[in-house]
């Protein structure tokens, strides 16, 4: 990619300032927006780590600090990629209109805007498509959606956004959902960061119910890799599953995360603690990716793992010491 201008959205949060460094290495004098409204999951830290990543950089960084609601678009962008939302479900199940501003009324007001030359990418999420069971196929593309919780509803009601636009104003839009993202830099009130603090510090690590929900989880930075293709590859109009290759075995209870974690921290399974399961807990999700996975074969990608291909457990046991050499990463 050459000589791009490309506005990202929550580019200074978890998923999003990855998305930033992988631009910093694809791309050639281009021109780097991020719109952030710098909410309490964004760290000083990796703002300053991606200002001096861009120093070194033909590129260009620019940030803005506002509310994607708030934001208005005063000049044109080749590429719009949106990870701005709010996404902690338990905050969504107690108090639910931030979500509703952010993850729904912000995209609205982002594709009122857009002109017909931006090709604009919704960053979606596996829960749309509502809980599996056990034994059920993994979800595909236009399977029923049937979100459990305001931040899945409010994630749903911006795809069929995005998508209304396409259909009724023909915009160069595209949606994708992934499954739950891992890897350095996530704010610590999610899953995987929490149990590696509480373990660390030898307390009681708080578990929903039995522990037996299951997630299938992919790295952060194949997450965005997939973006970078569906955003260069992919065809308006369309959805694209994200999940990790099928070798990666990364489809796994809760419970089963959270003893990995104490056996790499080497630390006791007395410290789990089961707690009150959480309303409307979806037991299982999933994606089917073949949509991507034909996307890339036309496109003439090689898919298969070599060899040497890293694993679950490999990023896992990375992502967990990088946890515990950087727990000052969020103090102000």
């Amino acid at each position: 990619m050459k000589n791009k201008n490309i506005l990202v959205t929550g580019g200074l949060g978890f998923i999003g300032s990855h998305f930033v460094e992988l631009l910093y290495k694809k791309c050639e004098n281009c021109k780097i927006t991020i719109i952030d409204s710098y909410a309490y999951c964004v760290s000083e830290k990796t703002e300053d780590y991606l200002w001096d990543m861009y120093r070194k950089s033909s590129n260009k960084l620019d940030i803005i600090y506002v509310s994607i609601s708030d934001f208005k678009l005063d000049k044109e962008y080749d590429y719009i990629v949106n990870f701005a939302a709010e996404s902690h479900v338990d905050n969504s199940i107690k108090a639910g209109d931030v979500f509703i501003d952010s993850n729904y009324i912000g995209v609205y007001e982002l594709l009122k805007q857009l002109p017909d030359s931006t090709r604009f990418l919704q960053v979606g999420t596996d829960e749309v498509y509502g809980s599996l069971q056990f034994n059920s196929d993994p979800s595909e593309e236009y399977d029923l959606l049937e979100p459990s919780s305001i931040y899945s509803a409010t994630k749903a009601g911006a795809d069929l956004l995005a998508l209304s636009f396409h259909k009724t104003y023909k915009k160069d839009i595209i949606i994708t959902r992934c499954t739950n993202n891992f890897g350095p830099r996530q704010f610590p009130e999610k899953f995987i960061p929490v149990i590696a603090h509480f373990a660390n510090n030898n307390e009681q690590i708080p578990v929903y119910g039995k522990g037996n929900n299951i997630r299938q989880w992919i790295y952060v930075k194949d997450h965005c890799e997939k973006i970078y293709n569906v955003l260069l590859q992919g065809d308006a109009g369309k959805i694209y599953n994200l999940a990790p290759d099928s070798e990666y075995h990364s489809e796994i209870s809760n419970i089963e995360i959270v003893e990995i974690i104490l056996t790499i921290l080497k630390k006791p399974k007395r410290l789990i603690s089961y707690v009150e399961d959480r309303k409307g807990h979806d037991l299982r999700y999933s994606l089917k990716d073949s949509v991507y996975r034909d996307m890339m074969i036309q496109a003439g990608k090689q898919l298969e793992f070599s060899e040497t291909q890293k694993t679950f457990a490999d990023d896992l046991r990375y992502t967990i010491m990088w946890y515990i050499e950087n727990e000052k990463w969020w103090s102000k």
